[in-house]
């Protein structure tokens, strides 16, 4: 039974997702910047120039923040159990009220592919209900994001890159909500919906009763503008989706079909739509063109949040590098200088810390290139080889380096070349590192402890050349390659419950290699290597879920002269980007696209520079590549590709300063 006090509840629906989308422009330049770039990166997906990434539903965790001033905006579990519930059903096209939409609009309903859970993980990875409550001094809250610190009576945000945060409490002006877009400040990312206009049942009350609040603010959250452009009431705005017609401003209420505006007719304004304004029954659709760029947002702005329920649990995680992307126009480069000390430098979406061609130091004596793993948001473990051949690890928690700004902890080994880490889950990590046997070992962190021992490993067996390789294609799966004494290529892999085909056994793959392999997984259960062959070529082989191809010892041959070691990702679904050195010393790139190789089987695109490192390599979004080598001087250089052009040009790099030994 839905029981409530009707004057908490404003009687037309009121949004400020877009004078909180205002003041941010105002008040942080970097935001317009960040918000043009996720335009644009929308544009290219809706173009159809970047491809789906998540090929099933993305199921995402949600945080309640229930910050109440009197007893009866205390809501219950129950509550907020029913608005779950609603979002489950609309997001999906389950909700019943859909098959009342007019007739010419039905066609374009769709199923938005997402699903919401409470989080089951804080933070911090202890059990949790996903509903955190507070109560508050403050009578009602205002646009102004108050809700979202407890320092102004509010509760802080749990990390926007692993939840949806959504804060419950009475606001006042009228207000029923308001979201922030992607591409804003982490700590006020989420949204916030008055306690009478959230659920079902409990204080829920008419109009707005049926959780459609909640509906509409998520969608904003997802990229969504409101249908009508917020032009005021005029014809010159627009919500950047085709399938929705223009119209002249909000509705409200609950209009009778048809509405006329903007020369729109005969069917008129699809006010029925959840991105506009009406009230609760009288809002039951979001359309094909809507879901499409709720997609682009999760594949790109939002990649890191979520899991594809077409996957294996969670999504693919190559193996590590100096280099990650946990986050959206997010890098973190990680060098070794002549003094064989690690040095750090980040971009922050505006700028690079600690300055365009500075580095952070970081202590240690360092013999490998640094390794680096983003299991979270504000989350990344190193990992590299000291000087006595053990194995050492750091991390960044968010905000503080452990165990110290240029401390290590000793982690034992005799080390020869480079570890390898990959993590397939939070608060998961799995290293594996060729030992003075030519044997693989490995070690890993199951959240609490490392296994089997601090200093200790589990030896894998086999005669290794190089460094391992190791990816993850989902939860509790790991494939692992090495170059074995033969120069052929071997694979073993974890299933989850033992290693195939033994402990200390391989797979043999074939091949006459000279580099060390480059895996990468695009999906669940597919897998993707590279290698360079004793011609120099560049060399392909792949697993389809069934079998390897072109054969279990067989490769396909792509072209070229390549000095050194390989790099490759992936930024989609059946997408991938080469990059190997040429005799030259200059930098060269092929892609797939999907259905070829460009610019041809055996071609390479040049890209110039005179290079003295291997290439490496991160796609932080759709149809979004930086590439960093270093120069004949020793410093870092950097370019990127931003969806239509080279930057700084074709052949050009930007200088990032440095004298780097190791990267």
């Amino acid at each position: 039974m839905v029981t409530s006090n009707p004057s908490s509840t404003p009687q037309v629906r009121r949004c400020a997702t877009m004078d909180v989308h205002r003041r941010l422009l105002s008040e942080d330049p970097a935001y317009a910047l960040v918000r043009d770039d996720i335009e644009n990166m929308t544009m290219l997906y809706q173009e159809g120039r970047g491809m789906a990434g998540r090929t099933g539903v993305t199921r995402i965790p949600v945080v309640v923040h229930v910050v109440w001033n009197t007893a009866a905006q205390n809501i219950s579990d129950e509550q907020i159990a029913s608005q779950i519930a609603v979002l489950n059903r609309d997001f999906r096209r389950a909700n019943p009220d859909v098959e009342t939409t007019p007739a010419p609009f039905l066609p374009f309903t769709a199923d938005a592919r997402v699903a919401f859970a409470l989080a089951t993980v804080d933070p911090h990875g202890a059990p949790t209900s996903g509903i955190e409550r507070r109560q508050t001094t403050v009578a009602a809250f205002g646009a102004d994001d108050a809700v979202k610190s407890h320092a102004s009576g509010g509760l802080d945000a749990w990390p926007a890159a692993s939840y949806l945060n959504i804060w419950v409490c009475q606001l006042g002006g009228g207000l029923l909500g308001y979201a922030q877009f992607p591409g804003g400040p982490d700590e006020t990312d989420g949204v916030v919906i008055l306690q009478s206009a959230f659920g079902t049942t409990g204080t829920a009350a008419p109009p707005f009763h049926l959780g459609r609040t909640a509906t509409h603010e998520v969608g904003h959250w997802l990229n969504l503008n409101h249908i009508w452009g917020d032009d005021g009431t005029g014809c010159s705005g627009t919500d950047n989706v085709d399938d929705t017609p223009n119209q002249g401003g909000p509705h409200t209420g609950q209009p009778p079909f048809p509405q006329l505006s903007c020369n729109n007719g005969p069917h008129g304004d699809m006010f029925m739509n959840y991105m506009d304004y009406v009230d609760d029954p009288a809002m039951f659709m979001f359309t094909a063109g809507q879901v499409e760029r709720m997609q682009a947002c999760l594949d790109g702005p939002r990649a890191t949040i979520g899991t594809d329920g077409g996957a294996a649990g969670l999504a693919p995680r190559n193996s590590s590098s100096p280099l990650v992307a946990w986050g959206a126009n997010r890098l973190d480069i990680f060098v070794l200088g002549t003094d064989h000390a690690l040095y750090h430098k980040a971009w922050d979406g505006a700028a690079w810390q600690p300055s365009a061609t500075g580095f952070e130091a970081q202590g240690g004596v360092c013999f490998s290139a640094p390794q680096t793993v983003a299991w979270g948001p504000e989350r990344l473990d190193i990992f590299v080889t000291g000087s006595d051949s053990a194995l050492y690890h750091k991390w960044w928690n968010g905000a503080a380096w452990g165990p110290s700004v240029d401390g290590f902890e000793t982690m034992g080994g005799l080390c020869v070349g480079d570890p390898r880490a990959v993590s397939w889950g939070p608060n998961r990590l799995d290293v594996f590192v060729v030992g003075t046997d030519r044997a693989l070992h490995h070690k890993w962190w199951d959240g609490t402890a490392w296994g089997p021992s601090l200093t200790g490993y589990e030896a894998m067996g086999g005669v290794c050349l190089g460094q391992p390789e190791v990816v993850s294609w989902g939860e509790n799966r790991l494939d692992v390659f090495v170059i074995g004494a033969d120069h052929a290529l071997y694979h073993k892999w974890w299933d989850g419950g033992a290693w195939g085909p033994s402990l200390t056994g391989y797979e043999r793959l074939g091949g006459v290699c000279l580099s060390s392999p480059r895996a990468l997984s695009w999906g669940p259960d597919r897998l993707d290597v590279f290698v360079t062959g004793a011609d120099g070529a560049l060399y392909h082989k792949w697993w389809d879920g069934a079998q390897w191809a072109p054969s279990i010892d067989g490769f396909e041959r792509l072209g070229g002269v390549c000095v050194g070691e390989v790099e490759a990702v992936s930024w989609s679904a059946n997408r991938l980007d080469v990059f190997v050195i040429g005799t030259d010393s200059a930098l060269y790139h092929k892609a797939w696209d999907g259905a070829a190789w460009l610019p041809s089987a055996d071609g390479f695109e040049n890209l110039g520079g005179a290079c003295a490192s291997r290439p490496r390599a991160v796609a932080w979004g759709p149809d979004r590549l930086d590439v960093f080598v270093t120069g004949t001087n020793g410093a870092l250089f950097h370019k990127a590709w931003d969806g239509g052009a080279w930057q700084p040009a074709v052949d050009g790099f930007e200088d990032l300063g440095g004298v780097v030994s190791c990267f």
